[in-house]
């Protein structure tokens, strides 16, 4: 692998609501590792890479192979904080070798990519299309190592109106529900798409306040369908006040983790976890795509994987991913339902 002292962390996108932070926590986390800022605006990139330190600002031009950049500038790590159809950032990814994470791609939307790695099988490529960087993916996986058997697992997200959504996630979302099929679910131990009535759960918030969810067919599930015995998985999203907002506090973030089964020592039952982050949903979500990276470049004690097509739950360990958010500030509760 290059050494950190000549190679460089690609983010694309880099000054964007969910990059930026990202960005910023890289920085925290490994003040040795240099970053670069791209987009298509060179003074927003320049402006973060002044604050950040040890990171410059470039421009990419996501229509050519080579992204516009110089052939023998070294990198380590190419990270998507935006949208790219073309899949030529994956190419300069496969192209010098190295680490590639997609971060906006829905189950349906993950065939050209694998087709890429299949063509080219010369990066570690992450698919990270999950809900808020996959933390309550690998939260969901933590929690289900208490038990003997899982039998459903059903998440809600709360996004609270104040709580600003960024650019690319509202863009993400958008094409989602237009271009998309019905919400993937697994109902009775069979894959289905959601409609009508069936896509919509009300669920219960922090403090108790009732939301009305609707299902989102996101690679979470193809994550959690790891756990053998489950039979039902969904994950909704819901819009509302937080109770953070509801106490004068601001507004949060809000993930309920609901999971049925037999817990190890015999008793079955509803358990219910919750995790709320008082800085909102992108730095949660930041906070998920930062362990992913240093998973990527070896930063965090284990090699740098190999080439392979990997969903986080196969790099990052659920444990380590909860203790990092935790020691972030991030609240976990647990309480059986």
């Amino acid at each position: 692998m290059t050494s950190l002292q000549s190679a460089s962390v690609l983010l694309l996108g880099g000054y964007g609501s969910l990059g930026s932070r990202v960005a910023r926590l890289l920085r925290r986390r490994h003040p040795g590792l240099h970053l670069t800022i791209a987009g298509r605006n060179r003074e927003k990139a320049g402006a973060l890479a002044t604050e950040l330190g040890n990171a410059d600002a470039a421009l990419v031009d996501l229509s050519r192979a080579d992204l516009g950049l110089p052939q023998d500038r070294p990198f380590s790590a190419v990270v998507t904080a935006v949208r790219d159809l073309s899949l030529n950032s994956m190419r300069f990814a496969q192209d010098r070798g190295i680490a590639y994470v997609a971060l906006s791609d829905a189950p349906f939307e993950l065939g050209p990519l694998v087709a890429r790695y299949i063509h080219e099988p010369t990066a570690s490529v992450l698919m990270l299309g999950h809900s808020i960087g996959a933390v309550p993916t690998l939260a969901a996986l933590h929690f289900a190592g208490r038990f003997s058997r899982v039998e459903a697992i059903e998440i809600g997200l709360v996004f609270d109106p104040d709580d600003p959504f960024g650019a690319m996630s509202n863009a993400d979302m958008a094409r989602i529900a237009q271009v998309g099929p019905q919400p993937l679910l697994m109902r009775e131990g069979r894959w289905s798409y959601a409609a009508g009535e069936e896509a919509a759960r009300t669920f219960t918030g922090v403090g108790g306040a009732r939301h009305q969810g609707q299902a989102v067919g996101l690679a979470d599930l193809l994550s959690l369908s790891s756990i053998e015995t489950v039979n039902s998985l969904r994950l909704d999203v819901a819009e509302g006040l937080t109770a953070s907002s509801r106490s004068g506090r601001g507004p949060s973030h809000e993930v309920i983790i609901e999971i049925s089964g037999e817990l190890v020592g015999g008793d079955t039952g509803r358990y219910r976890y919750e995790l709320v982050d008082p800085q909102g949903y992108a730095m949660l979500s930041a906070r998920g795509v930062a362990v992913c990276v240093e998973r990527l470049l070896g930063l965090n004690g284990g090699a740098p994987p190999g080439p392979g097509l990997y969903l986080p739950e196969s790099l990052v360990d659920p444990a380590y991913l909860l203790e990092q958010v935790e020691a972030g500030g991030v609240t976990v509760n647990r309480s059986e339902v």
